[in-house]
């Protein structure tokens, strides 16, 4: 990698990890108020999903260990220490109140999770695999978020801070371009390709629920 490249990748490492405090204290400040919109299920599922791409964050390290790997693993670890939090304020004010789109976020992230178990299992793959964890990480993250955008739709999306709506646009993106500069240094292998497929069904449905809370 070049000293170009090393510097670009640096920023966007700086950057991500600014936004992520924003996004995370904008909704832990938002819900000391309200959690309108917001479900204890789609926080769950999140934590989840952060933490499966953090496991394939720590292999592609393992496999070939450099910077940019190093800063993909730390841009996971900070979320997951962000979305604890907020899940916390929204159990310890009672907001975490379970509903029937929980349980229907629920019925869904199990039903994908065990469809992509069973053809992972025809394939003589196992769930450590990485294309497996990416395929695990959409039911637990773009699948919820879809019920989040009908839930915002239904009651309204107050709850959702207007900054963590932009900014959760802004660190997938970041995402995105440390694994391309990843990518670029060590090439495809299982590991990115499946950090790859989470990422971009993440995007794709965060903007679902970016329009949803826009025009509702």
């Amino acid at each position: 990698m070049s000293f170009k490249q090393k510097m670009t990748a640096d920023l966007l490492f700086g950057v991500q990890l600014v936004f992520t405090v924003i996004f995370g204290g904008s909704q832990f400040l938002r819900m000391l108020t309200t959690s309108q919109g917001v479900s204890v299920s789609w926080y769950g599922s999140w934590e989840i999903f952060l933490l499966l791409n953090l496991v394939l964050a720590i292999r592609a390290h393992r496999n070939l260990a450099s910077r940019v790997t190093f800063q993909v693993i730390m841009s996971y670890a900070a979320w997951v220490i962000m979305v604890t939090l907020d899940l916390g304020v929204m159990l310890a004010k009672n907001m975490g109140m379970w509903n029937g789109r929980d349980t229907v976020t629920t019925i869904c992230a199990v039903t994908g999770v065990a469809m992509t178990l069973v053809v992972a299992s025809r394939k003589h793959l196992a769930i450590t695999d990485p294309l497996v964890k990416g395929y695990l990480a959409i039911f637990f993250k773009a699948v919820p978020q879809l019920i989040l955008a009908y839930n915002v739709f239904m009651v309204g999306g107050n709850g959702l801070a207007a900054v963590a709506i932009v900014t959760g646009h802004v660190t997938i993106f970041i995402r995105l371009g440390q694994l391309f500069f990843s990518i670029r240094e060590a090439g495809w292998d299982r590991n990115r390709i499946g950090s790859a497929i989470s990422e971009v069904a993440n995007e794709l449905s965060w903007m679902i629920v970016t329009i949803i809370w826009f025009i509702r």
